[in-house]
C-alpha cells in the first residue's frame, strides 16, 4: 500500500502528461475545431511560404478601353456593337482598364484610377513620375502635357508601346501558397496570399473559419475559384471570415487570396524596352443591367500605330480631360434631375 502511494503521483503526472499531449495533438494536427465551438478548421495542403522573387514579362499587346456612363456624350464615327459584361457595374462610368496580352500568353487587366498596396495595380511610384514622364514624352513629341492633370496611370498607360516590360514593385516580403480540396470535385485548387513571412511552425496548417457557415456558402466560396474574373477571393468583403491559422495575431497580410501567381498580383512598374506604337482603344458605354449580374454595354474599337498616331494623340492621350469631365458631367445631371 505504501509503494502504491509513493508511485501515485508519479502516475498521475505521467497520465496528465499523456491527456496533455494528446490534447495538443487533436488540437494542432488533426482538427483543432474538436476543442473550439465558434470556429471550424478546413484542411491546407502544400503550405509554403517564402520571400517574394519579384517577376516581369515583355507587354504583346496593349488595349485601353475607356468606360462611357449611360447618359455620356460618345465620340462621333464609330461603329458600335451590343455586348454583356459581367466584369463592369452600372457604377463604372468614366473608369479606364488596361487590358494587356504578356509575351507568355497570359493576360492582365490593371484599373487606372488610382494604386493600391496590392494588385491588380500600377505601383504607387508612378504617380507624379517625372523621371519616366521625361523618357516616354519624345515617343508622343506632339503631345502636351498640360493634359495629364491627375491623369498619371492612364498617360503612363496610353504611352505604352508593345515590347515595354511590366515589373513587380512588391510592397510586402512575403508569399505563403497552399492548396484546398473542393469537396464537389475533389481536386486541390492552389491559392496564394501576400503579406509578411510567418515564423516557421512544424504544426499543420488549417483554414478557420466560423462553425454556422453553410456548405451551400462554403461551395460557392471553392466555386469561385473557376468562375471570377477577378481572379482573387476579397476575404475583406467575405461575410464569413477565413484566415490561415499559420497566420499569428499581430502579423499583417493582405487580405486577397490569388488563384493564380499571375504578374499582376503586384504593384507594377513599366521599363521601356517597347520600340513599336500599336495600340488599341476600346469605347465601352454602359445600357443597362441584366437580371444576371452582367452589364449590357455598347463597344466600340479604333486601332492605333505610327501611320496615326497624330489622331491617337488627338483623340486619346489629348481627351483624358475632357472623358472625364464628359462623365462627371453625365452622373451629376442623372443625380439632380
Amino acid at each position: 500500500m505504501r509503494k502504491f502511494k509513493r508511485i501515485l503521483p508519479l502516475v498521475l503526472v505521467a497520465l496528465g502528461l499523456f491527456f496533455f499531449g494528446l490534447y495538443y495533438y487533436l488540437k494542432t494536427s488533426v482538427d483543432p475545431g474538436l476543442f473550439d465551438k465558434n470556429d471550424q478548421y478546413i484542411k491546407v495542403y502544400n503550405y509554403k511560404s517564402e520571400k517574394i522573387k519579384p517577376k516581369k514579362a515583355k507587354v504583346k499587346e496593349i488595349n485601353l478601353e475607356f468606360i462611357y456612363d449611360d447618359k455620356a456624350v460618345v465620340p462621333d464615327g464609330l461603329t458600335w456593337s451590343e455586348d454583356l459584361r459581367s466584369d463592369i457595374g452600372p457604377y463604372d462610368g468614366g473608369d479606364v482598364i488596361l487590358h494587356a496580352l504578356l509575351e507568355d500568353g497570359s493576360k492582365i487587366r490593371i484599373p487606372l484610377q488610382k494604386a493600391f498596396h496590392l494588385g491588380p495595380t500600377f505601383s504607387r511610384d508612378l504617380e507624379y513620375n517625372n523621371k519616366l514622364e521625361e523618357k516616354m514624352l519624345p515617343r508622343f513629341p506632339k503631345f502636351s502635357t498640360e493634359y495629364n492633370q491627375n491623369y498619371s496611370f492612364v498617360y503612363f498607360s496610353g504611352m505604352m508601346y508593345v515590347g515595354d516590360t511590366l515589373y513587380q514593385a512588391p510592397e510586402t516580403e512575403a508569399v505563403m501558397r497552399f492548396d484546398l480540396k473542393n469537396p464537389k470535385t475533389g481536386k486541390l485548387q492552389t491559392y496564394f496570399e501576400y503579406g509578411y513571412l510567418p515564423e516557421k511552425t512544424n504544426s499543420p496548417v488549417f483554414v478557420k473559419t466560423k462553425k454556422d457557415v453553410s456548405q451551400a456558402d462554403m461551395q460557392s466560396f471553392y466555386d469561385d475559384y473557376h468562375n471570377s474574373w477577378k481572379g482573387y477571393w476579397d476575404r475583406g468583403v467575405d461575410p464569413f471570415p477565413k484566415e490561415l491559422t499559420s497566420t499569428y495575431p499581430y502579423q499583417f497580410h493582405y487580405y486577397k487570396w490569388f488563384y493564380s501567381d499571375a504578374l499582376s498580383n503586384l504593384p507594377l512598374k513599366i521599363d521601356l524596352t517597347g520600340s513599336e506604337f500599336k495600340t488599341t482603344v476600346t469605347r465601352t458605354q454602359l445600357i443597362k443591367p441584366d437580371q444576371n449580374d452582367r452589364m449590357k454595354v455598347r463597344t466600340a474599337t479604333k486601332s492605333y500605330t505610327e501611320k496615326n498616331k497624330g489622331e491617337y494623340v488627338q483623340e486619346v492621350l489629348g481627351k483624358l480631360s475632357e472623358f472625364k469631365q464628359i462623365n462627371d458631367q453625365a452622373k451629376d445631371e442623372e443625380k439632380y434631375k
